[in-house]
């Protein structure tokens, strides 16, 4: 079937648009490296910059950091920078996240030259106020290159919808905690508006679920809000099916105020343990 001219418009729309959402996006967006096994530097996973209390945070998913958390490096400019702080996580086989709270008022400051860090307000915190419009924000390390002595980071941004026939009590999650992107088959991102098979995700875990409200209409930089931490992608039915983990932000609050000890408000319909998340 030919593309009409009103659709053909509507797709350009949709992709300046995303365009100018994940811009925004990756002023909050970091990708972390490591010097592997064999003393290689290589990409890791994503990360998004939080600052609550007058504190600054660094989140990620726990497996990324596993056993990395003292051999981690972002790239500011062209050099590698240590980030400074303590880690505090969960155990990954549950809610898999992993929160640095930075220390250093140096780097600090570097950090926001290059970045934006998120506030309180571009955070969603209850599932009545999404949307559903899903834009997912990270770094595959398979389109990440290191030659030439320079990093050559190429982001990856997809839309992609809610799975809600997805059974996440057979994995021992829930809905309160937990959202669920269908992956599977042809994808639209915000660089290809044309139906496309997704890359290899690998490198994305630890990025941004994103709820981009009424990005068509008003201002897609300021609509995004911060919906939820990629933690997993799941392959079934031998890998024809794809779908993408993400702990909600709700979840991701709580964790902080109890490892860090925030003065904000505690949660009223999740509670989390380290290692096990409720909903209330």
């Amino acid at each position: 079937m030919a593309t009409t001219p009103e659709i053909q418009a509507l797709s350009q729309l949709k992709a300046q648009q995303l365009g100018i959402a994940t811009e925004a996006i990756l002023q909050s967006t970091i990708q972390f490296y490591w010097y592997n096994g064999d003393d290689r530097f290589e990409a890791l996973g994503s990360g998004v910059l939080l600052t609550i209390d007058n504190r600054y945070f660094v989140a990620t998913a726990a497996h990324v950091m596993k056993g990395a958390t003292s051999n981690t490096y972002v790239v500011l400019g062209d050099y590698e920078v240590k980030l400074a702080g303590k880690w505090c996580s969960t155990k990954p086989t549950v809610i898999d996240l992993a929160v640095l709270e930075l220390s250093d008022a140096p780097q600090i400051a570097e950090l926001q030259q290059a970045h934006q860090f998120l506030v309180l307000g571009d955070l969603s915190l209850r599932q009545k106020t999404l949307t559903g419009n899903y834009l997912l924000v990270g770094y595959p390390a398979t389109k990440t290159k290191v030659y030439g002595g320079a990093v050559h980071p190429k982001p990856y941004f997809l839309q992609a919808p809610e799975a809600t026939d997805f059974n996440l009590a057979s994995k021992g999650l829930q809905r309160a905690a937990h959202l669920v992107l269908n992956a599977t088959g042809l994808v639209v991102s915000a660089t290809n508006p044309d139906p496309h098979l997704t890359p290899d995700l690998e490198g994305i875990s630890g990025g941004g679920v994103w709820d981009t409200g009424n990005y068509l209409r008003h201002d897609p930089a300021q609509e995004k809000k911060l919906a939820g931490i990629i933690t997993e992608e799941v392959n079934s039915g031998r890998g024809r099916q794809r779908h993408l983990l993400v702990t909600r932000t709700a979840v991701l609050l709580e964790f902080m105020r109890q490892a860090f000890g925030l003065s904000v408000s505690a949660s009223t319909t999740i509670k989390t343990r380290q290692s096990r998340v409720v909903a209330l």
